[in-house]
Order: C-alpha cells, then structure tokens, then sequence
C-alpha cells in the first residue's frame, strides 16, 4: 500500500523534530550512563561507610568483653575452681558491666560452681560454648533470646586453664546485645535502607525495624549470608522479596558480619530523575518542532499554493494574473519572477498568434 505524501507542515515538523531530537537523546544517553555510573557508585560508597561504621562499634564491643572475660578467667580466684572465691569476681564482672546479665563458672563435668545470681548449680554440659572453651579454643559463643529481657542475648565462655595449662573449667557470661541491637534496629539509611547483624551460625542477632520474638530468625540460607565468601568488595546484588538489592557485607570478629543494604531503586533514584528530565525535554522538544512547523509552512505553503493556481489557469489560457512574491529574496521569490516572466511572454505569444490569424 502506497503511502499518501507529506505536505510541507509535516516535512517541517519532521524533520525540526529530527534536528531537535537527535543531539537530545544522544545526550540522554551520555547523561544516564554517567548517572548510573555515579549513583551506583555513590550508593556503594554511602553503604559501605554504614557498615564500616556499624561494623567497628560491634567489632570493639566483641572485643573489649572477650579480652575482659579472659582476663578475669586468668586470676588466681577463678584458677582456684573454688566457688566462694570465684562469685565476688562474678558479681563483681555483672556490676561493672551492666549489659551482663549472668557471670558463672562450669567444672569440667558441666555443673556451674559459682553464680553472680546464686542459683542452684544448673548443667551446661550439653552447651556448645562450654564443649568448645573446654576443649581448649579461645572462645565458644552461642546466641539465643534471653529468658530476662526476651530480647537477644550473647553467651560465650572461656577456658580457665591453670599454670600448666590444663584447662580445668569454664568462665561463662550471658551479655544482653542491647546496645548493639538498637543501634541496628534504629539505623536510617534512606528510605529502603537496613542495618543486619548475623551470628556467625547464620542467626539474626539485630536489623533496621526488626521485632524479636521467643525465637531468633534463621538467615543462613539468605543470598546475603550464602555469599558472604564470594563477594568481591563486599558488594552484592540480589533480589530480595521481589525488590533488585544492593549490600555490603563486612567480616566483624569471632565469625559475626555486618551488613547494609538498600533497593536499587533508591540508589538508582538520579537516574530516574534524568529520565523523567529528558522525558520533559522531549515533549518541549517536540511541541517546539510542531510549533514552528505550523507558524512556518504557512509561510512557504501559501506563496506555493497561489503560484500552483496561476500556473493552472496559465494552462487553461489565463494570463492576466498578478503574480504574489516577486519582491521576495529568496527561492519562492526567484519562482514568482520566472512565473511572471513566463506569463508576460505567452501573453505577447498568444497576442501575435491572434493577430496574424485575424489577418489571415
């Protein structure tokens, strides 16, 4: 099927549109690329300092309560295995620190010796973090939620070991993760932005928003805790509840990672804003083009149309037409004088044919 032909309102606005929009979307495309670019970067850089941040206060607070459990596990009082010198160093470790909730010691058999609380003796025998210290690691550690504040809580124990360095109990302390735990809890970072803090077993220890229950929640088969070995940078991109996500990831000590993530979309939001500034653009763009298209084809339509209509009637014999537009400078100009021209000279033809065929 054969096309109808454009007239020249639409062969402007055409091609105004091509001048128009060829450089635009060209610079639509320059400007996106970089944009991504920046942003992507600019969300990498904003969550990895997040991390760094969150990271650090946890990898401190880990630290200062081992190296404090060690070396108290190292006096004289705790080499004893002796409960009546053991518990004023319990109470004394609960006071100091008020985030402690329990301080104990467990003899090789499992059975607690001494209480900061002065409960009966109860039996850890079956505990991982009593297996491991007493089997001579520097640090055995379970989380779980604390029977007293329903909220998570760290116990973790340490070798006592005499001077030959046998180990002979277990110094063991429950620390309620308050401070650590609402540090995440409350974190701001953006609008889609969390914090998460795991335990090295794939428990969640703490995160942006999140309420704990009578249990803690098992993230060891989540994308952020199954590629906590692979990812390069500490950058991963995942999908999570349906949403493209980004995170850092950062090893705290004693197997606990941090990480940070935040949608896509909100890091990716300037990239968004230039398309929907480009988008403006185009629409001006073409609005200009059809504006100028109908203010100038006018222009060169009219001029052309009268120009049509005299040559027509020139055809049927019709000379005597005022040609528009000789005074023009231009092409349409140029046309309207050779019209006229062309007129005067058939006029003087036809003339001279009437008159010699009147005289014949």
């Amino acid at each position: 099927m054969r096309l109808p032909a454009l007239n020249l309102f639409w062969r402007f606005f055409f091609g105004l549109l091509l001048a128009a929009l060829l450089p635009l979307l060209a610079t639509w495309y320059i400007a996106r690329a970089v944009t991504v670019e920046n942003a992507e970067r600019l969300a990498e850089s904003r969550l990895k300092y997040e991390a760094s941040v969150i990271a650090s206060r946890a990898d401190g607070w880990l630290q200062v309560n081992y190296e404090s459990l060690a070396e108290h596990a190292d006096t004289i009082a705790m080499r004893s295995m002796l409960p009546e010198l053991q518990r004023p160093v319990l109470v004394a470790i609960t006071n100091h620190q008020p985030w402690t909730q329990l301080a104990f010691t467990v003899a090789p058999d499992g059975m607690s010796l001494a209480r900061s609380d002065s409960l009966a003796p109860i039996n850890y025998s079956d505990r991982p973090y009593f297996k491991t210290a007493m089997s001579g690691q520097p640090l055995g550690q379970i989380i779980a939620i604390s029977r007293t504040t329903s909220r998570p809580a760290w116990i973790f124990g340490v070798p006592i070991k005499d001077e030959t360095g046998k180990v002979v109990g277990v110094l063991a302390k429950t620390n309620g993760l308050n401070e650590l735990v609402d540090q995440i809890a409350n974190a701001k970072i953006g609008d889609t932005g969390r914090a998460i803090l795991f335990f090295p077993d794939g428990k969640l220890a703490g995160m942006t928003g999140a309420v704990f229950d009578k249990e803690l929640r098992d993230w060891s088969k989540h994308p952020l805790f199954l590629s906590r070995e692979n990812v390069r940078g500490g950058v991963l991109r995942y999908v999570d509840d349906g949403h493209p996500t980004i995170a850092v990831l950062q090893q705290v000590r004693f197997g606990w990672l941090v990480a940070v993530q935040m949608d896509e979309s909100e890091a990716l939001r300037p990239v968004a804003d230039t398309d929907h500034t480009m988008l403006i653009l185009l629409l001006v763009s073409t609005l200009m083009a059809a504006a100028f298209a109908a203010i100038a084809a006018p222009g060169f339509a009219r001029p052309l149309v009268r120009l049509t209509t005299i040559a027509e009637d020139m055809s049927r014999g019709h000379f005597d037409h005022e040609v528009p537009g000789v005074e023009r400078r231009d092409e349409i100009g140029a046309l309207s004088r050779a019209i006229e021209r062309m007129t005067r000279s058939l006029r003087l033809a036809m003339e001279r044919l009437g008159k010699d065929g009147g005289g014949g």
